[in-house]
């Protein structure tokens, strides 16, 4: 206990005051952001001055919606293999895997705003046609 009280104080004596002056809007703004992360206000405006990762607070629901339509869609490709392996006809399920590449596709260019509105903590709101189907 008392090696952690000296640690502390030695960081506490490394730490200098550094005030700035921003209107009353930013400083909510801040402070709201700095409590989405569960970081100290002191905290979030370190890490984010000197660029260094900020916990992720975005929502996830669509990242998870769609990691399942790519589990569906996996799960049709793999039949089309099977089918394929088995000495099946090309021909014959060739509509059913020029969709599954279409959805794979879609999928796509699904993911990566997601992924970015993840990292930068917006909640996306869903177009007509995000419905989930897949």
């Amino acid at each position: 206990m008392e090696e952690f009280m000296r640690n502390t104080d030695k960081k506490k004596e490394n730490m200098v005051l550094m005030s700035m002056r921003i209107s009353a809007e930013d400083k909510e703004e801040i402070e709201a952001k700095a409590r989405k992360t569960g970081l100290s206000t002191s905290e979030y405006i370190r890490r984010c001055a000197l660029g260094r990762k900020l916990p992720c607070y975005g929502d996830t629901s669509l990242l998870k919606e769609y990691s399942m339509q790519l589990g569906k869609i996996g799960s049709n490709l793999n039949q089309i293999a099977k089918h394929l392996n088995g000495g099946g006809d090309f021909y014959s399920i060739y509509y059913e895997l020029k969709e599954a590449i279409r959805e794979l596709l879609d999928l796509k260019f699904k993911i990566l705003p997601a992924l970015e509105d993840v990292a930068c903590g917006k909640k996306r709101r869903r177009k007509s046609g995000e419905d989930g189907e897949g």
